[in-house]
């Protein structure tokens, strides 16, 4: 099939799937895709193939008609592969779209054996023939970019016009800012942080949280407001509050916290998804990083702060730091707070 030809078709699809199965910021990135398709195809059903990690995405971010859950293990079981191909054939999608970052094999074949007549993926590790539109990378760096360039390849304008969220609106804005106003938050001036990881290689270091903390307040009038997992982070929050710092560590749901970043003035974190999702809400963010890699494919359009130390980054190539750490450490409040200044005006 030509790709002109594929691409009319669809235009006119009336069932359309689109596989994207990481976790949760990788789903994040694809999101717009999904957003183009539903103009593009206005007309069309749009399923969703998704593992569990990347489920909370779709379940609340993402206007589709249909989630289908891929079982745990797909990746690492043949029988689920001809199970699940034969599940996709009886709903006869008639276009398939995948991620720039599906690069596992099984995936590859499971979008094949669907026999979608029109398939959409990129030619990685040489395995292009799966796939029938095949998209190019382009300039992109960015991940979001990256999947983007699939809107290009079918005429769609530029990323920023498929940059949102569909299930947010401004009814769930005023219900979340009503909740803030209950724990005596006003809207405007807020920071949100998010610091810690159970991981230390891109956790960052707790002993410096006081300082930003009282800094933040004092010397940008910012309101710090904690986010992230309760079990990691909880607990300190609650302690905090003493300092103004406003715990909503294992308080809110995705779309909830998508609010909280678009009514914030700043965010300050660690890769992770709260980071990803600033993009989606406009919001300024400061990108800490340690001993890991700076990645543009993985950081979204963020400032990003590190400590120059000759031995970062240095993960995963070694799994052990004997310097405690020092990269993270060497990244203090004063280095944050002056980018966070910048941003700020």
């Amino acid at each position: 099939m030509e790709r002109e030809q594929a691409i009319e078709i669809s235009r006119n699809a009336r069932n359309i799937l689109i596989v994207k199965t990481n976790l949760l910021g990788d789903t994040l990135n694809f999101l717009p895709v999904a957003n183009f398709f539903r103009k593009f195809a206005s007309s069309a059903r749009i399923s969703w193939l998704v593992s569990r990690p990347g489920y909370p995405v779709v379940s609340e971010l993402a206007d589709v008609d249909e989630i289908l859950l891929l079982e745990d293990g797909f990746l690492y079981d043949y029988g689920n592969l001809l199970r699940t191909s034969a599940w996709l054939r009886k709903k006869k999608f008639d276009l398939l779209v995948t991620s720039f970052q599906e690069e596992c094999f099984l995936i590859n074949l499971l979008a094949l054996m669907s026999r979608a007549p029109v398939r959409v993926g990129y030619n990685l590790r040489n395995r292009g023939w799966f796939f029938n539109i095949v998209v190019p990378k382009g300039e992109a760096e960015r991940r979001v970019e990256l999947n983007a360039q699939i809107i290009k390849t079918f005429g769609g304008g530029e990323i920023g016009d498929y940059l949102y969220v569909p299930r947010a609106d401004a009814a769930g804005a005023k219900q979340f800012a009503a909740r803030l106003a209950g724990l005596g938050v006003k809207e405007n001036g807020l920071c949100v942080l998010h610091l810690f990881s159970p991981k230390p290689t891109r956790s960052w270091r707790i002993e410096h949280a006081d300082e930003l903390i009282k800094r933040l307040q004092s010397e940008s009038g910012l309101t710090p407001v904690l986010i992230g997992s309760e079990a990691e982070v909880g607990k300190w929050g609650e302690e905090k509050k003493s300092l103004g710092l406003i715990n909503l560590a294992g308080k809110l749901s995705i779309l909830e916290l998508f609010y909280l970043l678009k009514q914030a003035r700043l965010f300050i974190g660690i890769d992770s998804f709260p980071l990803q999702l600033t993009e989606f809400a406009s919001t300024k963010a400061i990108a800490l990083f340690g001993s890991t890699e700076i990645s543009k494919a993985l950081v979204p359009a963020a400032t990003v702060v590190k400590a120059e130390v000759e031995c970062a980054p240095c993960w995963p190539e070694k799994q052990v730091c004997d310097r405690d750490f020092i990269c993270w450490r060497k990244l203090t409040p004063d280095l944050i707070l002056g980018e966070a200044k910048k941003l700020l005006g």
